[in-house]
C-alpha cells in the first residue's frame, strides 16, 4: 500500500500520549476517558469484537471497549480526519507496535464528535 506524503509525514510526528498511562481504579478510568475522548466511531457489528474506537483529539485512539484488543489498537494513529469520517466509510489507522499502516475492514456506522466546549 503506497502511503501519500500527508500521511507519512503525520506518521513521523506522533507521538502515543496516552498508552502507558495507569489508573487506581474504573471510575477514574472512566472518567479520564470521558474528558479526552473527542470523538467516538461506531462500527457495523458484523460479528467482530471490535465495535468501537474512542479517539483524543491528537488522533490517538485510547479505547476499544473490549480491554484484549487494547493492546492492538490502544496508541494507534487514526489517519483519516474524524471530522470528514461519514456512516459507510472504512478508516485507515497507523499502528506504532507494529510499524504498519491498516485498514480496519469494518464499515463505520455513526461518528459522535464532542465539541471543545462541552469537555
Amino acid at each position: 500500500m503506497s502511503i501519500p506524503k500527508h500521511i507519512q509525514l503525520k506518521i513521523s510526528l506522533f507521538i502515543p500520549q496516552y498508552q502507558e498511562l495507569k489508573f487506581n481504579n474504573s471510575m477514574e478510568y472512566f472518567e479520564w476517558l470521558k474528558r479526552t475522548s473527542k470523538t467516538e466511531i461506531l462500527f457495523k457489528d458484523s460479528g467482530q469484537d471490535l465495535l468501537k474506537f474512542h479517539v483524543a483529539e491528537s488522533g490517538e485512539i485510547i479505547d476499544t471497549d473490549i480491554p484484549s484488543l487494547g493492546n492492538i489498537y490502544n496508541g494507534a494513529l487514526l489517519l483519516d480526519d474524524p471530522e470528514l469520517i461519514l456512516s459507510g466509510d472504512t478508516i485507515r489507522i497507523w499502528i506504532p507496535q507494529f510499524n504498519e499502516v491498516s485498514a480496519i475492514k469494518y464499515e463505520v456506522v455513526k461518528v459522535n464528535r464532542k465539541s471543545n466546549d462541552n469537555n
